[in-house]
């Protein structure tokens, strides 16, 4: 018989869901739900009559290999929806492990996306996103009616695919893909050289721990009722008052529809104002947040209680260093 210990009781019990109900009378706990099946993340690109439009997506799928179709889905408020479903062809930017900002840049409000961003003309002159792990240009095949979506299966007539990592989304947050630790894929079982286990890069180990621990202190965000997208944006808001829905997007690497769904709810439970556009948190959203930090600065002690001294400065010193190189490339 196991015996339980303190460790054993601090675990979610994965037997009780930790919320249920009728997808038809809350779409957002809906949406929460589909969130825990993880996707690659997929910018689609057109250009119709000299039109251009881009939307980021990750219901992205292979639907047929003979003949080759995909297909994805685009919402009907979308301003970019007669564009793609009144146009013949689409290409597919499949984007890899170090294209998040241009994921959010893609899923952004700007009026011009192709602006600022690094792409080329295609064979049949769509833009391709450039830094992608593939590119599929499209012709449209098929719209089917799919609720307030449509669904568009496209004929992929040219594919090309380059080496990397796929970026990931799941449950609300960026994350790549790492071996799993019962598996040990040989590099002739994968059809690539890579390294399978991530000792020693520094980044793979980054995003494994960020992910571990933020599935653990996940029961403390629900002990405040929150989740990881609402307390991103309770703790953005309280650092920075007064930030607008795109910027608060950006700062909190969420995308749009996440940032707009977490502030729906803040705002449903009277934790924060908008004010012109200008978002600022209520004092019932400030103690909030306050609870939520105590509880992470509680949780971070006994994270790295037993860690050397010096092996967490040299760490801090290290992720300094990437956290500023990287802050200049955004």
């Amino acid at each position: 018989m196991h015996a339980t210990t303190t460790a054993d009781a601090a675990l979610p019990d994965l037997n009780q869901p930790v919320e249920e109900g009728d997808p038809a009378a809350d779409n957002r706990m809906f949406r929460r739900c589909l969130g825990q099946y993880g996707t690659g993340i997929a910018i689609i690109t057109t250009e119709t009559e000299g039109r251009r439009a881009a939307v980021t997506v990750n219901s992205f799928s292979s639907v047929s290999l003979d003949p080759p179709l995909i297909l994805w889905s685009i919402a009907r408020t979308s301003r970019s929806f007669s564009i793609f479903t009144g146009g013949g062809r689409f290409a597919v930017n499949i984007l890899s492990s170090r294209q998040m900002d241009v994921s959010r840049h893609f899923s952004s409000n700007l009026e011009d996306k192709f602006a600022d961003s690094a792409w080329t003309p295609g064979a049949y002159g769509l833009p391709l996103v450039d830094g992608c792990l593939a590119h599929l240009e499209c012709e449209t095949n098929t719209l089917v009616e799919g609720g307030d979506h449509v669904i568009i299966i496209g004929l992929v007539k040219r594919a090309r695919r380059f080496e990397g990592m796929p970026l990931i989304f799941s449950q609300g947050q960026y994350s790549v893909p790492e071996s799993h630790p019962d598996t040990s894929p040989t590099p002739a079982a994968s059809g690539a050289v890579t390294d399978t286990t991530s000792e020693g890069t520094i980044v793979s180990q980054i995003f494994e721990a960020h992910n571990l621990l933020s599935s653990v202190f996940d029961e403390h965000r629900r002990a405040e009722g929150v989740d990881i997208s609402v307390a991103r944006v309770l703790a953005c808001l309280y650092d920075s008052d007064g930030l607008k829905s795109d910027q608060l997007a950006a700062a909190t690497y969420l995308g749009q529809r996440d940032t707009e769904d977490a502030i729906t709810e803040l705002v449903r439970r009277s934790l924060l104002v908008s004010n012109q556009g200008h978002l600022s948190l209520t004092p019932a959203g400030r103690k909030v947040r306050e609870a939520i930090k105590r509880r992470w600065q509680d949780f971070q002690q006994a994270q790295i209680a037993g860690i050397p001294e010096r092996d967490l400065k040299s760490t801090i010193r290290a992720l300094s260093k990437l956290i500023a190189q990287n802050k200049t490339m955004l």
